[in-house]
């Protein structure tokens, strides 16, 4: 990349960098949990867009429609966290099965609870038919110094929400049954 921006290790990163390249664009900052853009102004645009998929990230035989909905923007949110940035709103994209049209008020209940709960809320988003469920969660938010990987030094303190290794450990045992 042309403004030597380091990104993380994975094969995520090395996905997206490719993107990027093939675009003929240049990216400040990817390999963090958001995105962030100068706007202008003394604060930070800080976005990050998180997708749910059925059957890859849940089962509807594990969680409601209002579960599935709140989990995706709980996502998102927690990027934006992770960035110090405050969320300011988010853009909830549903893919739902024709048949199962009626399960987007419980979606969107569980999207906009997530989105309260953080002190923001919906601010717009998109439906589409899908052969699976899908929610795709944007959230936007601002920070006057966002926190970025690259600030990390040695020393710094770390600070952790949740069991470390949680989400993967109940994903098993719900898959073992």
């Amino acid at each position: 990349m042309s403004d030597g921006t380091q990104l993380g290790p994975g094969p995520e990163f090395d996905r997206i960098r490719e993107m990027i390249a093939a675009a003929g664009h240049s990216a400040q900052h990817i390999g963090d949990d958001a995105a962030v853009l100068d706007i202008g102004s003394p604060e930070k645009l800080v976005v990050s867009t998180d997708t749910s998929v059925e059957n890859v990230h849940f089962r509807r035989d594990w969680m409601t429609f209002e579960e599935i909905g709140y989990r995706a923007v709980a996502a998102a949110l927690s990027d934006i966290a992770a960035m110090g940035a405050m969320p300011r709103g988010v853009i909830v994209a549903y893919g739902v099965p024709t048949a199962d049209s009626s399960a987007l008020n419980d979606l969107g209940r569980g999207a906009g609870t997530a989105a309260l709960a953080s002190g923001t809320f919906i601010v717009g988003g998109d439906i589409s038919s899908s052969a699976t469920v899908t929610v795709t969660a944007t959230v936007l938010g601002v920070a006057k110094r966002p926190l970025l990987r690259s600030g990390a030094r040695p020393g710094d303190l770390i600070y952790v929400t949740g069991i470390l290794g949680g989400p993967s450990m109940a994903l098993k045992a719900l898959k073992e049954g």
